[in-house]
């Protein structure tokens, strides 16, 4: 939809950055031409991590050529961070499928030469997968294995790195204030350490969590940190993020025109081919945006495009995200069947990962859909889950959620069109569009 507007500001603002990357990286290449061997492989991987924040696919060829050359001169070290250097930059990318393939390689190549550090970053980033595809278990036992060997080396940043993605997987779970209490932990480590990278990142996670808890104003301070912090380290893409987490705060504040300034900006900094994470946040907030301002189709045709990609890359739970605001907007627009359908697909994804905030989201649509066809049971069950799972959500409850019943009632109910005037629950919204908003603020703790 903003195809020429991106590659507008690409060439206006997004240049001046890829020059700091050149900067950066061109005495590297300069020197890189007059050595050879094994240095100049350790020297390619160097230039690979450098282009990594502001060009994914410079990062990328750096990143095989150094393998090439390892490969050829049977360089073992040199092979194994070839590739996990071509995994962080597919998963930015947004191809989890050829990150995976990298990351299992590199990580059979580390422990070939006993790289325990390797091996532990490798074990953080196959984590880092399964958690954005909603394997939350899978994803917790390779951050355990990361976190047991960065233990035993005495690596305090590798450990709080790690941990900050499990503060990640609490949130999903609903679990914030273990969230917040894990990440000012984080704070505290990169704080002794006076690790900026680390800081960004946690201001960032942070700012999210208060955003949950509804303390908008320490999300913004958070937030705003996190740029400033991003700006100095010229690290674009956290800059991007920090943008639109600011856009989406303002927006959940009431402030649209102020949010619309900050994902603007979000966006015109963003590369659709190589900031797919970032821009699919952007363009998230836009289309609720567009919702609240009743642009219900310019919401749709938003939402389809993120949902293909979110389905391409088999990220299930932001797909789901996506289906239940298609939903929504299906239902202002009176196409009941259509609406019903991409809802009812949204709640058999979220509670096969048991993520309840967006339980919530879809059990308070699916009740209020079932109310307009007068199928009063049903509707009248999903409203008791909805406030049953509320309460739960901001006590910090654990209690089990009562729902097989009626999720096979909703299985079985034949649903037809009607036409309904829906007015929009926005503060219930925050919480469920926060995630979606910032699902992928953790790709950073990449390793």
């Amino acid at each position: 939809m903003f195809p020429k507007k991106i590659i507008f500001f690409i060439l206006i603002i997004a240049y001046p950055l890829l020059l700091i990357a050149q900067d950066e990286a061109a005495p590297l290449i300069e020197r890189m031409h007059n050595i050879d061997g094994n240095e100049k492989i350790d020297l390619m991987n160097e230039i690979s991590v450098v282009y990594r924040k502001t060009d994914r696919y410079k990062a990328l060829d750096f990143a095989r050529q150094a393998f090439d050359l390892s490969a050829k001169a049977d360089y073992l070290p040199g092979k194994a961070l070839a590739r996990k250097n071509e995994g962080v930059c597919w998963f930015f990318i947004g191809s989890t499928d050829s990150a995976i393939l990298c990351y299992s390689e590199a990580l059979g190549v580390f422990s070939e030469i006993g790289d325990e550090k390797g091996i532990s970053a490798c074990y953080n980033n196959l984590g880092l997968i399964s958690q954005e595809t909603g394997k939350y278990d899978e994803a917790l036992k390779f951050y355990y294995r990361s976190i047991t060997i960065d233990t035993k080396l005495n690596d305090e940043i590798g450990v709080a790195t790690t941990k900050e993605n499990i503060a990640d997987i609490y949130i999903y779970r609903g679990e914030v204030k273990k969230a917040l209490g894990l990440t000012n932990e984080c704070i505290r480590i990169y704080s002794r350490q006076n690790y900026k990278p680390g800081l960004l990142a946690s201001y960032s996670n942070r700012g999210a969590e208060y955003a949950y808890l509804k303390q908008f104003e320490n999300s913004i301070r958070d937030f705003t940190k996190a740029l400033n912090l991003a700006i100095e380290l010229k690290d674009k893409y956290q800059e991007i993020m920090a943008n639109s987490n600011l856009g989406y705060t303002y927006w959940s504040m009431g402030k649209p025109e102020i949010a619309m300034k900050y994902l603007n900006h979000a966006l015109e900094m963003s590369n659709e081919s190589d900031d797919a994470f970032n821009i699919d946040k952007t363009l998230t907030t836009m289309a609720e945006i567009f919702t609240s301002q009743k642009e219900y189709t310019k919401s749709i045709e938003i939402l389809q495009k993120l949902l293909k990609r979110n389905e391409d890359t088999r990220n299930v739970r932001q797909a789901s995200n996506v289906m239940t605001a298609i939903g929504r907007n299906l239902i202002e627009l009176n196409e009941m069947d259509k609406a019903v359908g991409y809802l009812s697909k949204s709640l058999q994804i979220t509670v096969n990962l048991n993520a309840r905030y967006e339980l919530l989201e879809n059990y308070r649509n699916l009740a209020h859909a079932n109310a307009i066809l007068h199928d009063f049971r049903t509707a009248d069950s999903l409203q008791d889950l909805f406030a049953e799972t509320y309460m739960e959500l901001y006590s910090d409850s654990i209690a089990n959620i009562r729902k097989e019943k009626i999720l096979s009632d909703i299985r079985n109910t034949h649903v037809a069109s009607n036409t309904v005037n829906w007015i929009i629950a926005f503060l219930l919204m925050v919480s469920l569009l926060f995630l979606s908003v910032l699902v992928f603020r953790g790709n950073n703790h990449s390793k």
